[in-house]
């Protein structure tokens, strides 16, 4: 973001015209002091709210990854900072913003000014709050679009990561909001425009701003909240002034001020600077190799400014080093590493880079790649040293070593997606209607959505000359030629302790609401341990008590659970007249495991959207593709310790398959692996002797383990 003043016209006209001047009520550019200087509260998400930043300086940021709902934040300046300081009743409101990563399920996300008392938890306008003065709200029918003041009709396109201003004009006594939602580049183009008139009594003083993220991944970031009002007498805005830039030992800070006011720049060598407005258009870029103290102030007519100060050191910063997790891993030393490189805490949030280099034992290089960004995933297979390095242009760069030198064993390896009807019915199972509906709610979206996909080559190309693929669903409506989705349910009326723990052993299918005390229910969701023997779990719906649900399944896909008790899911304590929400998230264990051991859960997420998507050459025949699909392992791999719980969410998230590996001692031993029976029969996972999994449809000749059985391809 470029650190500017922004003002609307007609707010300008009325500056000139009356030879009058602009103060600033607030002027938040996040440049000094934490969250709390802010006032930035979150009822529901409080942990997602941050300060960041880029090139351009710091930033506020909200976060809602992975909440299972909307979540909202706030600030409230309150209505006192108005008192005595309006002209004419007249004052002005501008902020920068950005949707920096778009919600993928829930698409309810929103900016908006409030006047009066503070917001309420999830508090939106599409909940017709009364006291919401302007507002964008996300459409529900395409998240890349925002329409103005709850008018569907007037809407703007955004891309991910876009900067927008909004300007608002806002006269008291006319009851009237003149806005305007700008690019914040070009400042030119005007995504929307108007003016809002409210009716007499309508409280017209903005006391602060409400940002609500649509789940899983909704993300904002908010710059530059200035609240200005018109003074007929000299006065001097205190400038703001912020470091962006950094090269080796040089610092460059740009110091902002208004049109009217004369910037003075005391250097870290002592001299003294006079700029006008004109000749920086507001924005003077200073710059020095020298350590000491910087001070910038304005003066207009007859006023001056607060000094502000900052302290500069021109020292070589060196760069965080990367941060090297294991997100994936099979038998013997193979091994998945996610990079990662966090720039919160380095000046200017430099887009840090990643470069790493494998070596194997013997010392020869068998991968390396040069800027990569922070998540690169790097797979081994072999024992060895994996060097990484961080790297941006005028910092320090930081080298770590991970050494890869611990083989694992498979010692179970659950086959959820893979299991069949029969195999389920077996174990207590009783079959249910199949999901084959074209709505989208709820559990229907896993239908609805056809997010379970493959990707065929369309034999066609885009300008950049990439291949350009197409989306081809497996699982969706008959009505449109997919494939509905087979499921079954084990009640939770039969689900005791004991049936939890062997039913697929050593996974302990247990969804138990507080993490702490599992009960049986009845078939109505009654848990059969009273209430008083059981902790409260305030963090759910309905203020819950131990208890189960349903184990769902879909067959194809895996475990699912709907979070609603009883065995008929209408399990309704609050007596609102449906089933409750009572389990949002739903935990398994593996019984007897350590910190030792390490338990890949491969999980399908977002009713099928984040699974694997294979990519299938030209002219592959929709049934063979189906077919290879069908035999893939679709989830994406969650790491955990041994002694972990494995969670999910509740509805549009499933378990695939629990692999457990364990650190294998005696490498060279294959005859004492220890492979847990496999549910599924005809789909346990075939081993070469060096314990790598291979693909069960293209065995070449040798020897392979199945079962923990040796037998040979000829």
């Amino acid at each position: 973001m470029k650190k500017l003043y922004l003002l609307l016209l007609a707010f300008v006209a009325m500056v000139t015209t009356a030879n009058a001047g602009v103060v600033n009520l607030i002027n938040w550019d996040f440049e000094a002091g934490g969250l709390e200087s802010f006032g930035w509260q979150s009822p529901n998400r409080a942990d997602g709210m941050s300060i960041g930043g880029d090139q351009y300086g710091q930033y506020f940021q909200f976060s809602n990854m992975n909440s299972t709902g909307g979540r909202n934040c706030f600030t409230a300046w309150g209505s006192d900072i108005y008192t005595d300081k309006l002209k004419d009743g007249v004052y002005h409101v501008e902020f920068e913003w950005t949707y920096s990563v778009l919600a993928n399920n829930k698409f309810d996300s929103e900016i908006s000014v409030f006047s009066g008392d503070k917001p309420a938890a999830n508090n939106s306008v599409l909940y017709e709050k009364d006291n919401t003065l302007f507002s964008i709200t996300e459409s529900a029918d395409n998240h890349s679009l925002f329409f103005v003041n709850k008018d569907k009709e007037q809407t703007f396109g955004i891309t991910a990561g876009e900067w927008f201003a909004i300007l608002l004009d806002i006269d008291v006594n006319a009851r009237t909001v003149a806005y305007k939602v700008v690019d914040q580049n070009t400042r030119q183009d005007i995504k929307a425009e108007g003016v809002r008139v409210f009716d007499e009594g309508t409280d017209m003083l903005i006391s602060g701003l409400n940002i609500n993220t649509g789940r899983y991944t909704g993300a904002f970031q908010i710059d530059n909240i200035k609240v200005q009002v018109i003074t007929a007498e000299d006065f001097a805005n205190v400038p703001s002034v912020a470091l962006t830039g950094v090269n080796g030992t040089e610092r460059t800070y740009t110091i902002a001020f208004l049109d009217g006011e004369t910037l003075h720049v005391k250097g870290t060598d002592g001299e003294v600077q006079d700029i006008e407005f004109m000749d920086c258009d507001g924005a003077y870029k200073y710059s020095t190799s020298t350590s000491g103290t910087l001070e910038a102030w304005t003066t207009s007519g007859n006023a001056t400014s607060d000094k502000v100060s900052v302290e500069v050191e021109c020292n070589v910063i060196s760069l965080p080093a990367a941060v090297a997790v294991i997100s994936n891993a099979s038998a013997g030393y193979a091994k998945s590493y996610t990079l990662t490189v966090d720039n919160s805490e380095v000046p200017t949030k430099p887009q840090i880079y990643i470069s790493y280099t494998f070596k194997n034992e013997e010392g020869k290089v068998v991968l390396s790649a040069e800027d990569k960004f922070s998540g690169e995933v790097v797979s081994v297979e072999s024992k060895g040293t994996l060097t990484v390095n961080t790297t941006a242009p005028g910092f320090g760069t930081t080298t770590i070593d991970v050494v890869n030198n611990q083989p694992f064993v498979i010692k179970h390896d659950i086959d959820f997606q893979h299991m069949t009807g029969e195999e389920l019915a077996a174990k207590g199972f009783e079959k249910q209607e199949d999901l084959d509906t074209e709505a989208m709610s709820g559990e229907n979206n896993w239908t609805g959505r056809m997010y379970m996909y493959y990707k065929l080559d369309s034999g066609e190309k885009d300008d950049d000359q990439n291949t350009i693929w197409t989306n081809k669903p497996v699982y969706g409506p008959s009505t449109q030629g997919y494939e509905p989705i087979q499921r079954y349910k084990f009640y939770q009326s039969k689900l005791t302790e004991e049936v939890a723990h062997t039913l697929f052993a050593p996974v302990f299918t247990w969804y138990y609401n507080d993490g702490i005390t599992p009960c049986s229910c009845d078939s109505v969701g009654n848990p059969l341990v009273s209430e008083s023997e059981q902790p409260k779990n305030s963090g759910t719906v309905v203020t819950a008590y131990g208890g189960t649900t349903n184990i769902s399944w879909k067959i194809g896909i895996g475990m699912v659970i709907s979070g609603v008790q009883g065995d008929a899911e209408n399990y309704d304590p609050a007596g609102a007249g449906y089933g409750n929400i009572r389990v949002n998230t739903g935990i398994l264990t593996v019984d007897g495991l350590t910190d030792d051991d390490i338990i890949v859960a491969s999980k399908i997420s977002n009713y099928g959207s984040n699974s694997v998507h294979p990519e299938f050459p030209v002219g592959t025949e929709a049934e063979e593709a189906i077919r290879q699909y069908k035999a893939m392992n679709l989830g994406l791999p969650t790491i955990y310790k041994g002694s972990e719980n494995i969670t999910f969410n509740r509805v549009d998230e499933a378990v695939a398959r629990i692999l457990v590996l364990s650190p294998d001692n005696n490498p060279a031993g294959i005859d004492e692996m220890n492979y847990n029976k496999v549910v599924s029969d005809h789909n346990a996972p075939v081993y070469n002797m060096n314990g790598v999994r291979m693909n069960m449809n293209s065995l070449n000749k040798g020897i392979y383990v199945k079962q923990g059985k040796k037998f040979v391809i000829k």
